[in-house]
C-alpha cells in the first residue's frame, strides 16, 4: 500500500483534537480540567498535542486553577469541564474571573444537539446561565468552526479590557470527524492598544504638573496590560511615588525606589495625596467606593481606563483618559512631567509607611496568649520567603482575617507572584488552586499558601490533585477552628456564635493521607523549622499551625465598623 493510499484510509481528525490543536497554536501550557463524556475526545485531542492536562478534584477548584495561572502569568487560564453539574460547579470560579476582567477560557462540554431537549440526562441550559456575565460566548454547532471559535475564544479573553470567556461544546460536535478547515479567519496577535487622546492627556499632565502630593496607585488593569515597566520608569523619571492594590502587587517591585507597596500600607500616603492618578481600577469595595478613609474630596483623581464604563460611577474622576494603561503611560514618560517636589513627598510618603507597619508589628509584639497570633504566623512565613528565595517565590492568601495579615505582610517584586483572594467577587477557597496553578507556571519557583482554615476546607481535596500532579506547593493553615472574621462579626454585633465554629481538625493528617508531608506546630518557635523540612520535603507539604481564635486584626475590625459590603 502507498503512503498516499495509507492516508486516505486515516480518519479526519475529531472535534476534541481540532480544538486541541487550536489551543496548543494559542500558547496554552496547561488545562485544568475534571473528566467527564461529555469531554472525553477534547482531553483526548489535548494528550496528543502533547498539552499539560492536570486533573482536579472538583470543578469549582478547575475553574479557580485556570484563574489563578492567569494572574501568576498574565496570560488567558484555560480549563475544561463535562456537562451538567459537572458545569454548573464550575460557575463560581467563572463568575469570579468574569466580575474581576481575568481572561479565562473555559470550554464545555454539552448534551448532543439530537438529544437537547429531549429529557437528557446533565442537559441544563448551559449558555443563559453565563450569558449574563460572560464578556463572550459561543456554541459550536458544527466541528468545522471549532478552530475559528477556539481562536476567537482566546482573542476576545485579552481585547480591549480582558475577561471570561465560555465556549460550549456538544457532544456530537466534539465527536465529528471532519478535514480541518483552511481558513481564513484570522485576529490580530496581540490585539491593537489604545493610546489616550491629546486633550485628555494634556489635562492629566496638567494635573500632574501643579500637584504638591501626586501619587500613581497601580490596578488590575495596569496588571493585565502588562504596564510595570512603563510605570516604573515613569515615577522614576517623574519623581512620583507609586503603590499597588492586590492585584496588581510586584507590577512595581516593592523594592523599587519610587514604590511605596502595599495598598495595606501605603493607604494613609493615597490619602494625604492632593492628585491620584488611578490605573485600571474601578471605584469599587476594595477601593472603598472612592470614598474616606483612602480618598477626600478635595483630592484631583485622574482615572485611567481601557474601558470607558469602568471609569467614574462610585466617585466621579476629575479628568477621565480612556487607553490602555502600558499605552498611557508611556505617553506620560515622553512628555516629559516631573512633580513639584517629588523627593521631600516621597519621604513624607515612606514615613506614613513606617506608622502604618510599626501599627501592624505592635498588635503582633504586644501579644501575650498562649497560641500562634496570626499576624505572627504571617509575618514569619513573609520572612521565610524573603530570606531563603528573595523575590523569586510565589506567594498566595486566601481566607478572611488570615488575608488580612498576610497583605499586610508579603512583599511583591514580580508580576503574578503575590495571589490572593481580593478578586472582586472575593471568592474564598481559591488558595490551594491559585497555588497549583502558580506551581504549574513556574515549577522552578517555590509556592507558599497561608490560609485559613474555613477557606482551605473548600478545597481541601486539591492536596491529592497537588500530589498526583507532582506539584510540591507548601501549605500553611492558620487553623483557629472557624470562620473567624464571621464569628468576631457575630460576637460585637449579636453576642452568639451561629455557624461559625468548627473543628479543631488536624489537616496535616488529612495531607499526609493524601501523600504529602504534613507537620503540626503549636508554637511560633517550631515554625520556621516545619517550614525548612516543607521545602526540602520533595512533595507537596501542609503545616498545620494552632492560632489564636480570639484575634482579630485592626484593619478586619474597622472595615466591620466602615462596611464595605
Amino acid at each position: 500500500m502507498t503512503a498516499a493510499a495509507a492516508e486516505s484510509l486515516t480518519p479526519p481528525p475529531h472535534g476534541g483534537r481540532l480544538v486541541a490543536e487550536r489551543l496548543r497554536a494559542n500558547g496554552v501550557e496547561a488545562l485544568f480540567t475534571l473528566g467527564g463524556g461529555h469531554i472525553v475526545e477534547l482531553l483526548d485531542g489535548c494528550a496528543d498535542e502533547g498539552l499539560r492536562i492536570i486533573g482536579m478534584r472538583h470543578e469549582g477548584a478547575v475553574t479557580q486553577a485556570a484563574e489563578g495561572f492567569a494572574f501568576a502569568t498574565g496570560r488567558p487560564g484555560v480549563c475544561a469541564v463535562t456537562a451538567g453539574p459537572g458545569f454548573t460547579n464550575s460557575v463560581t470560579g467563572f463568575a469570579d474571573a468574569a466580575v474581576s476582567n481575568v481572561p479565562l477560557v473555559m470550554i464545555a462540554g454539552r448534551t448532543a444537539l439530537k438529544r437537547r431537549g429531549r429529557g437528557a440526562v446533565q442537559d441544563v441550559d448551559q449558555e443563559g446561565m453565563l450569558a449574563p456575565i460572560a464578556k463572550w460566548l459561543a456554541v459550536a454547532y458544527s466541528a468545522q468552526t471549532l478552530p475559528r471559535l477556539t481562536d476567537e475564544a482566546f482573542h476576545q479573553a485579552v481585547a480591549g479590557r480582558p475577561g471570561a470567556i465560555y465556549l460550549e461544546v456538544p457532544h456530537d460536535v466534539f465527536m465529528a470527524r471532519v478535514q480541518p478547515p483552511a481558513g481564513p479567519w484570522g485576529f490580530p496577535t496581540p490585539p491593537p492598544r489604545s493610546a489616550a487622546s491629546p486633550a485628555d492627556l494634556e489635562r492629566a499632565i496638567e494635573a500632574l504638573r501643579t500637584a504638591a502630593r501626586p501619587i500613581v496607585l497601580a490596578g488590575g488593569g495596569a496588571f493585565w496590560s502588562g504596564a510595570g515597566e512603563e510605570i516604573a520608569a515613569f515615577c522614576a523619571a517623574a519623581e512620583i511615588p507609586v503603590t499597588t492594590t492586590s492585584s496588581a502587587r510586584g507590577l512595581v517591585a516593592d523594592s523599587h525606589p519610587w514604590c511605596l507597596g502595599s495598598l495595606v500600607h501605603a493607604g494613609t500616603a493615597v490619602a494625604a495625596a492632593d492628585c491620584v492618578l488611578v490605573l485600571g481600577s474601578a471605584f469599587n469595595g476594595n477601593l472603598v467606593y472612592g470614598g474616606p478613609p483612602l480618598f477626600n474630596e478635595e483630592q484631583t483623581l485622574v482615572q485611567v481606563d481601557i474601558a470607558a464604563d469602568q471609569i467614574g460611577g462610585s466617585r466621579r474622576a476629575d479628568i477621565a483618559v480612556q487607553g490602555d494603561v502600558r499605552e498611557v503611560m508611556a505617553q506620560l514618560t515622553r512628555s516629559g512631567v516631573r512633580s513639584r517636589d517629588g523627593r521631600a513627598w516621597l519621604a513624607q510618603g515612606r514615613e506614613l509607611l513606617e506608622i502604618s507597619r510599626e501599627m501592624w508589628d505592635r498588635q503582633v509584639d504586644d501579644y501575650r496568649g498562649d497560641l500562634v497570633h496570626p499576624g505572627a504566623l504571617a509575618r514569619e512565613v513573609a520572612k521565610f520567603a524573603r530570606e531563603s528565595w528573595g523575590g523569586a517565590s510565589t506567594l498566595v492568601a486566601d481566607g478572611g482575617d488570615t488575608l488580612t495579615w498576610a497583605l499586610a505582610y508579603f512583599d511583591a517584586e514580580a508580576p503574578g507572584r503575590l495571589l490572593s483572594t481580593t478578586t472582586a467577587l472575593g471568592t474564598l477557597g481559591v488558595g490551594l488552586p491559585f497555588a497549583l496553578a502558580a506551581k504549574a507556571a513556574r515549577p522552578e519557583e517555590p509556592v507558599v499558601l497561608l490560609t485559613g482554615d474555613g477557606a482551605f476546607g473548600l478545597s481541601a481535596m486539591e492536596m491529592d490533585t497537588a500530589a498526583r500532579c507532582h506539584l510540591p506547593v507548601i501549605v500553611v493553615v492558620a487553623n483557629n477552628g472557624g470562620w473567624g472574621d464571621v464569628r468576631h462579626h457575630q460576637r460585637e454585633m449579636y453576642g452568639k456564635e451561629v455557624a461559625s465554629v468548627l473543628a479543631d481538625t488536624r489537616y496535616d493528617r488529612l495531607a499526609e493521607a493524601l501523600g504529602c508531608h504534613g507537620e503540626r506546630v503549636e508554637q511560633l518557635a517550631d515554625l520556621r523549622p516545619a517550614l525548612e523540612r516543607a521545602a526540602s520535603a520533595g512533595a507537596p507539604a501542609l503545616i498545620d499551625v494552632r492560632t489564636d481564635p480570639d484575634v482579630l486584626s485592626a484593619l478586619l475590625r474597622a472595615m466591620m465598623t466602615v462596611g464595605i459590603m
